[in-house]
This record gives C-alpha cells, structure tokens and sequence, in this order.
C-alpha cells in the first residue's frame, strides 16, 4: 500500500506542475501582449479628449489629486509617447541602462527610453546616447526590446513631470492611456481632468465582470485546468480505494466512526497539500509566472475542495453502537 501512496503522490505532484506549466504559457502569452501595448496591461483605459488643456497642466492637476499607483501615456503618435507615472511600473525587457524612476517624473529635465529598432536615429558621439526632439537632445536612458517583434521595439518613451513636458501639446493631440489597478475608483477622477466623460479599454469588455476577449484568449487555459481538475478528482477516488480499510468500519460505534473518518481525511489532507507545494515550488522555480500569491490560494482552495470530496467517498459502511 505504501507504494501506491507513493505512486499517486507523484502523480499528484504531476498533476500540480502541468496546471502551473498551463498557467505559466498563458502568462507568456499576456506578457507578450502587455508589450504590444507598450508596457500597458489589457486593463488600461484609454480616454480620447476635446479639451485644450495642456499636458502639463493635466499633469499638474493629476499631482495635485494624490493619487499613488498609475501610469499615463500620452500618445503623440503610434511611434511616440510622452510618460508620467507613480508608484511601481511595469518591468520591461531591457537591453541596456534602466527605465524611469520616480525621479524622473519630477524632473525639470526629460529623459528618453528608446525601443532598439530606434537605435539608427539616435546621436551617440561618445558612450553617451540622445535622441534629438525640436532641436534639443534628450539624454538616453534605457534601451527596451525584445527578441520578437512588438510595438515597444520600435517606440520612444519621454518622460514628463508637472515641472516641465518638452513641446508641450493640447490633449486634443495626443491619446490618453492611463493603467491603474484602482481604475474602478478613480475613473471619475480621471475623467474630470481629462475633461472628457468617453473611455474606452484597451482591450474592450463586453461584460461587466471579464470580457469576451478575456473568454476567448483563456477557453484554452481554462478548459485545461478544467480537465486537470476532473483527473485530480479521479487520482482522489483512487486514493480514496487505497488508504480507506473497508474492513475496519465493520462494528464501528457512530463516534469510533467520525473518528476514522477524519483520521483518514487527515491522512489524505496530508499527501494533498505536500503534493501540491512541491509541485507548485517545482513550477515557481521553472516556469514564468505572475500573482504567485494568486495561483498558490488557488491551489489550496481546490485541495480543500478535493478534501470534502474525499470526506464525502469514504464509504458509511453499517455502524452499530455498543
């Protein structure tokens, strides 16, 4: 019997590495596409403005509402982008030198983050590189890329602060793409200093919760994780068949009962969440993955969930009392 415990730990172990191997190609997939949108994740809004109000002035007031954790892009074109951002930002790929700071974005001088495909257009007399905007040279930073073709190659990211954006523009000429994980409660806030009540998403949602195109880019993942879930079901009955002696239940007194029913489910509890932390540390160490945290309360809710099945298979057999 011990090794068959064995056996379907391993199993077990399988069974949690190929969920966190399926999570971990769909995370690739997102990454690839957040670096499509320059960095900007699938629930950035983007707000298309009438209003005269510089970016400067737009900035200003967006300082002076407080808020902590965002990133705006104004987009003079699809090749060109002014930044401004609190908080933690995105990583991004990069192939030399570093992204914007915090510093950066309160500043009087703009510095630049340059896709390497723009590397041609770049002046670079010595090991110092600039990129030259209306007759002034910008000091290059950072060099982002990767080794497949996405728009952040090809892109020049200008940094701004409420103390100086280099030729400043109305919002009417530009596009605004602000990402905030709190969008929910500061969407007014933005549309106010914005001057515009129209938004839309950078990915477009149909639904109120998750959005068609979120369905459809993860029917895969889930239908996957789906089928992983009935075969982890099955390895429970079987492990259910291994552990659980039939023949000890017989002339079992109702609370001798509960006990071996919990006694078993213990047992069972055990080999589960072992099985599943060494597979999920197998997966964190191997694989690309983001919200750790996320995936791993998953993982522990769906071994609760195995664990009332497991309760609930334990045949009752006839108990009698003495």
């Amino acid at each position: 019997m011990r090794l068959k415990k064995i056996i379907l730990d391993c199993l077990l172990v399988g069974l949690t590495v190929l969920g966190m191997l399926t999570i971990s190609q769909r995370a690739k997939t997102n990454y690839s596409q957040r670096l499509n949108h320059n960095s900007l994740s699938e629930n950035a809004v983007i707000f298309n403005s009438k209003s005269q109000q510089s970016i400067q002035k737009t900035i200003q007031k967006i300082d002076a509402a407080k808020l902590s954790h965002f990133q705006i892009q104004f987009n003079v074109n699809s090749r060109f982008s002014y930044v401004y951002a609190k908080g933690k930002l995105s990583s991004v790929p990069l192939k030399d030198g570093r992204f914007f700071s915090s510093y950066d974005f309160k500043s009087q001088i703009p510095v630049v983050v340059a896709g390497q495909s723009r590397l041609a257009e770049l002046y670079k007399p010595a090991s110092q590189a600039y990129y030259q905007d209306h007759g002034r040279y910008l000091s290059v930073i950072g060099v982002v890329g990767t080794n497949q073709t996405t728009t952040l190659d090809q892109h020049i990211f200008v940094s701004t602060s409420p103390e100086f954006v280099l030729n400043d523009r109305p919002l009417n000429k530009v596009t605004v793409l602000v990402d905030d994980p709190q969008m929910g409660a500061h969407l007014k806030t933005f549309q106010k200093i914005f001057k515009t009540t129209k938004h839309s998403y950078l990915t477009p949602k149909t639904t109120p919760l998750v959005g068609v195109n979120w369905l459809r880019q993860n029917a895969g993942v889930i239908a996957v994780i789906a089928v992983l879930m009935i075969i982890a079901v099955g390895f429970t009955y079987l492990f259910n068949q291994v552990i659980n002696g039939y023949h000890a239940q017989k002339g079992l007194s109702t609370g001798l009962y509960r006990k071996f029913r919990v006694a078993q489910t213990q047992i069972f509890a055990l080999h589960l969440v072992v099985s599943s932390i060494i597979g999920f540390s197998i997966g964190s160490w191997f694989f690309y993955l983001t919200g750790r945290t996320a995936i791993f309360i998953g993982l522990m809710i769906i071994d609760l969930i195995l664990i009332g099945i497991f309760y609930y298979l334990i045949p009752k057999g006839r108990k009698t009392t003495h």
